[in-house]
């Protein structure tokens, strides 16, 4: 058994000043001589690297995990969930002449969500060699035949640039590496697109970095495909596989929703042992096998599944993934790795398509998107109400530029009654709760808008949204099956302008500390009338911010603490410009939107503790897990410059308190709370699937 001499370090290490200037040189282009060299010399290398007669054969074993997570919301900017993950162990063997067997010798997994997914083979094991000179990927069924960027004649196939040197620390010496930037010489074909880091002195693979063209990708529901493969040095001599990546995203190609799969795969290969021959059994093993499920169960894993998961698999979309889609998208075109053009129902939710509410009746809509491959989207979505028998819409025109990293630009016009405040319930629980039994946790306004927004990166999006605007008030139009609708609040009839900046920022992964801030900057001006019929002139800014911490605590309990906090400045404020708390979860407690008022703050500790509950069997899906989490919590809500109107302002200025009890049940998607108001308040009783699900519902 051998140790390895070094790992490959991600991040940039310190490299020669001349070397490093040189490479990150604007004056480096595509195809310049260095860059070909380079390329000459690694592709020589891969070619005789199987006749190299000092390595006979080497083993060593992998450890790895495949998990599929699902990814919810406008925007996708909550991070991926889990839904079912596996725990895998390996046993690879290799010998001269270039062959390999590789087995699987363990296997647990787990459902964190209600799913029944299936994998392709090959993500059951570990590439070798750097890939195939034609690779081949999910069985052939992602990825078939395109052409390695070493392979031979690729010359002839990719350009090749210049990119960043490293230098890399080993025990008894430093290597130099260089990074090489591949793209296809014909966008259109089928083609790789990344980077592959190579070890000056004898050009082996240290690093391979890619993703494919639009072309290249035979799944038409694959947003996005990257693989990233390192290797480390071993005997100071070997470059092998020491860690590995590869990420397939998937949405539907039918129904434009926000909502996407996404199978992610990590491997790590140590304990290297090489030249010390290979058994006869391994010799006879086809490339890959397994042993028996009943050995696969008996391997011994330490921890828990989601314990050993590593971070980026949890939450957090991994950088790799993230860097190899910025290379391709500054090397080629953008259009050359989005999706052909196509025609899809679109919608943000469920509630796109029906929803129930008191001052629509029952709303049925429908959407198209058109998607062309210069990666511009055109979607229109229109909703009719029963009982206003009003027609609510909304076109758009999205263009996402060709250079990674620049804004999405959307023009717009739309009418649409917008809700005020914070979600209290989900779509599809407000519409059953105001059908069946009048309760509509939802205060709308009548909008009519017209203008563009601009929305800048993906795990921390920034929004600038301008547009002229006119709202107005809604009455109650509908009827439900059983009790009587609260009047809505009451709203001015304005036209003017709105500037909206927002920013949602996320950071940390489960297990361990997570935070979520998200703030928001509202400037309004505009000139209408007020509820007696009197003409106003109405300027404001507010501000308004929402921040959550996650900490892990002793065993599997969580603290979780958040607060919300929105002021609103200026003269003759409307009432639909207010601050507005009420309700499960910006008032626990207290009724709906009863508390409003210019400036509002309102913190909330949730203290999160598992305990034993039965489990529900799933047939083929497995059993929810025999526990769920009590949640004991108490809520404050400051409430200030409140409107001597009752109507606006049900409650005065001062402070409202509030205690609770939740449980989160069945894979924590279900969530039940009971609060309690301290200062004139009342019981509350809600229920409702867990808050990732909120945007598609």
């Amino acid at each position: 058994m051998v140790a390895l001499a070094a790992l490959f370090c991600v991040g940039p290490l310190s490299a020669q000043t001349d070397v490093a200037d040189s490479a990150r040189s604007p004056r480096a282009q595509w195809d310049d001589a260095v860059a070909k060299d380079y390329v000459t010399r690694a592709m020589l290398r891969r070619r005789i690297q199987l006749a190299d007669s000092t390595l006979l054969n080497y083993e060593a074993t992998a450890r790895g995990f495949l998990a599929f997570l699902a990814q919810l919301g406008e925007g996708f900017t909550d991070p991926p969930r889990v839904v079912q993950t596996e725990q895998l162990a390996l046993r690879v063997s290799w010998w001269q002449p270039g062959r390999s067997a590789q087995q699987l010798v363990g296997r647990r997994d787990t459902t964190l969500m209600p799913a029944s997914v299936g994998y392709y083979r090959d993500r059951y094991g570990v590439v070798l060699d750097n890939l195939p000179d034609r690779i081949r990927l999910g069985d052939g069924y992602d990825v078939a035949d395109v052409p390695h960027p070493l392979a031979p004649g690729a010359d002839s196939l990719y350009e090749f640039k210049r990119g960043d040197a490293f230098s890399m620390r080993l025990p008894d010496r430093e290597v130099m590496v260089d990074e090489v930037l591949f793209r296809p010489r014909n966008v259109n074909a089928a083609r790789a697109v990344g980077s592959v880091y190579l070890d000056r002195e004898t050009s082996a693979v240290v690093r391979l970095q890619l993703t494919f063209t639009r072309a290249a990708i035979l799944d038409k529901r694959i947003e996005a495909l990257a693989v990233t493969l390192e290797n480390s040095l071993v005997r100071g001599r070997y470059w092998l596989p020491r860690r590995q990546e590869v990420e397939v995203v998937r949405r539907s190609t039918w129904l434009d929703v926000p909502a996407r799969g996404i199978v992610r795969g990590h491997w790590d290969v140590s304990g290297y042992s090489v030249n010390e021959g290979v058994s006869t059994p391994t010799l006879l093993l086809p490339a890959w096998s397994s042993v028996s499920r009943d050995s696969l169960e008996r391997y011994a894993f330490e921890g828990s599944v989601t314990d050993a998961l590593p971070p980026d698999m949890r939450v957090a979309r991994d950088d790799d993934v993230r860097n190899a889609q910025e290379i391709a998208e500054n090397a080629v075109r953008a259009s050359a790795l989005t999706r052909a053009t196509s025609v899809a129902a679109s919608g943000s939710g469920v509630s796109d398509f029906i929803r129930h509410s008191r001052v629509e009746g029952l709303g049925l809509g429908a959407g198209v998107s058109y998607r062309w491959r210069s990666a511009t989207t055109l979607r229109v979505n229109a909703r009719y109400g029963l009982d206003d028998r009003q027609i609510k819409g909304r076109v758009s025109l999205d263009r996402r530029p060709a250079m990674g990293g620049a804004p999405t630009l959307q023009l717009f016009a739309e009418r649409q009654y917008r809700a005020l405040g914070v979600p209290e319930r989900s779509g599809v629980t407000n519409s059953l709760a105001s059908l069946l039994f009048g309760s509509d946790y939802s205060s709308p306004v009548d909008v009519r808008a017209a203008g563009v927004q601009l929305r800048a990166g993906t795990v921390s999006p920034f929004t600038v949204r301008l547009a002229y605007e006119q709202e107005d008030s809604l009455p109650v139009v509908a009827q439900p099956l059983r009790g009587t609708y609260a009047p809505v609040r009451p709203a001015w009839s304005l036209g003017g302008v709105r500037a909206d900046v927002s920013q949602r920022r996320l950071s940390g992964v489960v297990g361990e500390r997570q935070s979520v801030l998200e703030w928001r900057v509202i400037g309004s001006a505009a000139r209408g009338l007020n509820d007696a019929g009197v003409r106003v002139n109405a300027r404001a800014l507010r501000v308004e911010s929402d921040a959550r911490v996650q900490w892990p605590l002793r065993g599997e309990q969580q603290l979780v603490l958040s607060a919300r906090a929105g002021i609103t400045a200026g003269e003759n404020i409307p009432p639909q410009w207010l601050q507005l708390g009420g309700g499960p979860w910006s008032g626990a407690g207290y009724a709906f939107h009863s508390l409003a008022g210019r400036q509002l703050f309102s913190p909330r500790v949730e203290w999160r503790v598992p305990v034993p509950f039965f489990s529900v069997p799933l047939g083929k899906y497995g059993a929810s897990p025999a526990r769920m989490q009590l949640m004991p919590f108490a809520q404050a809500v400051m409430l200030g410059g409140t409107s001597a109107d009752a109507r606006i302002s049900p409650r005065g200025d001062g402070v409202y308190p509030s205690v609770g009890l939740g449980a989160l049940l069945f894979y924590d998607l279900l969530r039940v709370d009971v609060s309690r108001g301290l200062r004139e308040g009342r019981w509350q009783f809600a229920i409702d699937v867990d808050r990732m699900f909120w945007g598609i519902l």
